[in-house]
């Protein structure tokens, strides 16, 4: 069974799981994005480019280029386990694109299963960081998030990059409970929404690009933080 488990310096969450645990949920995960279509919807690419990102980290995993562990992190029944990190941002998001590409394709009954198991391990995580948050945080599983923003992907790192930022500043409960403040942006129409919107209007006609065409610096600050 896959587990989550808050890293020590509340960056975010260490998915653990044995090779099969880690594959099985690769797989299933597998089905819902379409990078191989000839004409994706742009904002279909953006939610599979996501999944297929969380994919890639979960596939290295299990490949043993993360953590490894010879007892389960919490079980603490020997064998082999993998493990990789994951921000709370990133972690959050993907529950909710998965739960919504899922909406809109056939699912097996093993993959409900296996993504209900999956959230619940997760809503344990954040419960076991930080009680005051954890039912704030279950929104943002259940449809809240809006998944057809044309610009997710920045919206995402937009509110990746300003949590790091806190924590960099904050206590790591304090910046956790900023986070969950700060995805009220990504609910369609709220005003967090509309100043995020802003932003990257202004910094795309500052760069003089598309918004969809905004990143950011993954080798500054605040990105070499301690997970």
């Amino acid at each position: 069974m896959i587990r989550f488990i808050p890293t020590t310096h509340g960056a975010g969450v260490r998915l653990w799981g044995s090779e099969e645990d880690l594959r099985a949920f690769y797989e299933m995960v597998l089905c819902y994005w379409d990078l191989e279509e000839s004409t994706p919807d742009p904002i279909e690419l953006q939610r599979s480019n996501f999944l297929a990102g969380i994919c890639y980290d979960i596939r290295h995993a299990f490949m043993g280029t993360r953590s490894i562990a010879k007892k389960h992190p919490v079980e603490k029944t020997p064998g082999i386990f993998y493990g990789v990190e994951f921000t709370w941002t990133h972690i959050l998001f993907f529950f909710a694109i998965l739960r919504h590409n899922m909406r809109t394709r056939p699912c097996t009954r093993k993959g409900i299963e296996l993504v209900c198991r999956a959230e619940n391990s997760l809503y344990e995580a954040v419960r076991k960081y930080s009680k005051r948050y954890a039912d704030a945080v279950m929104p943002f599983l259940n449809g809240a998030i809006y998944c057809n923003n044309p610009y997710l992907e920045q919206y995402i790192e937009t509110i990746n990059n300003q949590h790091l930022n806190n924590l960099s500043l904050l206590s790591p409960k304090r910046a956790f409970g900023l986070l969950v403040d700060d995805l009220n942006s990504a609910v369609y129409n709220t005003n967090g929404y509309k100043e995020i919107l802003g932003y990257l209007q202004k910094e795309a006609k500052r760069l003089d690009c598309d918004i969809v065409d905004l990143t950011y610096d993954y080798g500054a600050p605040p990105y070499d933080f301690q997970w």
